[in-house]
């Protein structure tokens, strides 16, 4: 594991109270969060497009009592550096945090994400998904969208040359995270929407979410998207969208539960599209009694059953 000292002056830890951690992945230096119980079940936040770890404060905050709360800094985001060259696609980001879950050994995994963090989870694990118990997704996709075309065209226009010469000076993409247009319930604080805009305070580095969206209309891409959801076609999931988000419009929480039938879907009133800042304490305690429903109490129902089992066991040998 890397050290390093200190962290950048924008970070305000009132807002961002957790511990830098460091390691070095293919010539990237990788900051993430990790906090909660070492030898509790973990739990995986993979961060949106131009979101970092810093998009899941609230739930790390209130989940990490009884979960272990990692959350990376994916290459060029947030506190993380990407090495020279890199290409900002969904196919190298899903390469790094499939090396990141491997470098920690992560083990019972539940997978959080939204937005861009739903196709880089699910490209990334799906060779390894026997660490993983379960997945939340919110605002998000795990398969080709050459089927949706209005998306399809709608990611063209946004990385469009255009639309990257707008974003490189106005840095818009970053602002809107902590916009009512994007979370349908609140505007952010200021001091809040800093910590989305300033790590992409040189403009050099403000196109690098746009290259990754441009990536999702890459066929081959796709096709990887395609067999790789059905490595998790048993695993228990949990989606949650936003109701006013244009991608519920597209029946996206529907096409979760076709392709997962262990679900739970509960759509939330008024949210758009970023549902760990529209909706935080909801997307929480949703959480904690899917998690309670799904995983602690089939635990519990074991234990019982073995304890039922237990005395015949050793009556018929004799005991």
């Amino acid at each position: 594991m890397q050290e390093k000292v200190g962290r950048p002056d924008w970070v305000d830890s009132n807002l961002y109270p957790f511990h830098d951690n460091w390691i070095e992945i293919d010539g990237h230096h990788i900051h993430y969060a990790d906090e909660g119980p070492r030898d509790g079940p973990v739990l995986l936040f993979v961060h949106p497009g131009p979101g970092w770890s810093f998009t899941y404060r609230y739930h790390i905050q209130h989940l990490s009592d009884k979960f272990r709360c990692i959350a990376p800094d994916l290459p060029g985001y947030g506190l993380s550096e990407a090495a020279e060259g890199y290409d900002y696609s969904l196919r190298s980001q899903s390469h790094v945090l499939e090396r990141f879950v491997a470098y920690l050994n992560l083990r019972n995994m539940i997978v959080w994400g939204n937005d861009g963090g739903g196709p880089t989870a699910i490209l990334a694990l799906a060779q390894q998904s026997d660490r993983v118990l379960g997945l939340v997704v919110a605002g998000t996709f795990g398969w080709s969208i050459k089927d949706y075309r209005s998306v399809a065209w709608t990611l063209r226009v946004v990385t469009s040359p255009f639309f990257r010469f707008i974003n490189r000076y106005t840095n818009f993409l970053a602002r809107s995270m902590g916009t009512k247009m994007a979370l349908g319930t609140r505007t952010l604080l200021k001091e809040e929407r800093k910590q989305y805009t300033r790590p992409f305070n040189k403009k050099n580095t403000r196109n690098r979410a746009l290259r990754l969206f441009a990536s999702f209309n890459d066929q081959a891409t796709q096709e990887d998207l395609n067999q790789a959801l059905s490595a998790f076609r048993e695993k228990p999931v949990l989606i949650q969208f936003g109701e006013a988000d244009p991608m519920t419009g597209q029946k996206w929480p529907e096409r979760w539960a076709k392709e997962l039938p262990n679900n739970r879907l509960i759509l939330l009133p008024h949210v758009r599209h970023f549902t760990f800042e529209g909706a935080p304490e909801a997307t929480v305690e949703n959480f904690r009694s899917w998690w309670t429903e799904t995983f602690a109490m089939r635990s519990v129902n074991a234990t019982e059953s073995a304890l039922t089992i237990f005395p015949y066991v050793l009556a018929n040998r004799g005991v």
